[in-house]
């Protein structure tokens, strides 16, 4: 029985040792094996006075931008296909460009002209205002005042402004971006989290734009994105 118990031990040793590990795939491998494309995400920017507004990402791109899509390749070069639709007739095929996970796969850098990613301009159109018509008002008051001669009611025109925020989308030039957070990482999506460096208006300390103050000006900003790219 002793020997029998001896045999059995051994027979399930040399079973296990010849099992194969089961190679679970790392978050590069599982990078370089599918096609990814952009698919949801948000930016943050500052209106004018300074208050954090949050703007949906794939408002601001254009439909010939939707079907694009990024290849992690070997050797830590990477392509961008555009897709079917073409902005533009000219455009090539695909760009290339390189990146790296560091700090176990927490965080990516991508250079030489990573350039699938679009900022917002922040604009305030000019006033806008309407001294003509009287009924009904537009962008006017009309005050009704008593003037000297007793009974006699003068009319006078208050000119009110207003100044529309407006946000345009435009295509970011080739860049690098470093250092950005990798988040919600699964096999079929992931979420890019960095910040560009942009400008905005500033309507704060008088400058709110009304006939009495200056005008906004404009200065430096930080953008924060966070962009979900899928696997398809």
């Amino acid at each position: 029985m002793k020997y029998f118990f001896l045999a059995l031990s051994l027979l399930v040793f040399l079973a296990a040792c010849d099992k194969k590990p089961t190679v679970v795939p790392n978050r590069e491998n599982m990078m370089r094996a599918k096609k990814w494309k952009i698919t949801g995400g948000t930016m943050t920017v500052k209106q004018p006075g300074g208050r954090d507004t949050i703007l949906k990402y794939m408002d601001f791109l254009d439909t010939c931008y939707l079907d694009d899509y990024i290849k992690f390749d070997s050797m830590h070069f990477g392509s961008l296909f555009t897709g079917t639709v073409r902005c533009n007739a000219a455009d090539p095929e695909s760009r290339s460009f390189t990146w790296r996970l560091w700090n176990n796969d927490k965080y990516i850098d991508l250079y030489d002209g990573f350039n699938t990613i679009f900022a917002v301009n922040t604009s305030i159109m000019p006033y806008r205002f309407d001294t003509l018509e009287k009924s009904p008002l537009k962008l006017d008051t009309i005050v009704g005042r008593l003037d000297t001669i007793p009974g006699f009611i003068k009319e006078l025109i208050v000119l009110d402004t207003v100044r529309e925020l407006r946000y345009t989308a435009y295509p970011i030039p080739k860049f690098d971006i470093y250092g950005a957070e990798i988040s919600e990482f699964t096999e079929s999506s992931f979420k890019l989290n960095f910040s560009f460096k942009t400008k905005r208006l500033d309507s704060t300390n008088f400058r709110a734009g009304d006939p009495n103050n200056f005008p906004p000006v404009e200065v430096p900003d930080t953008s924060d994105y966070s962009i979900i790219y899928s696997a398809f």
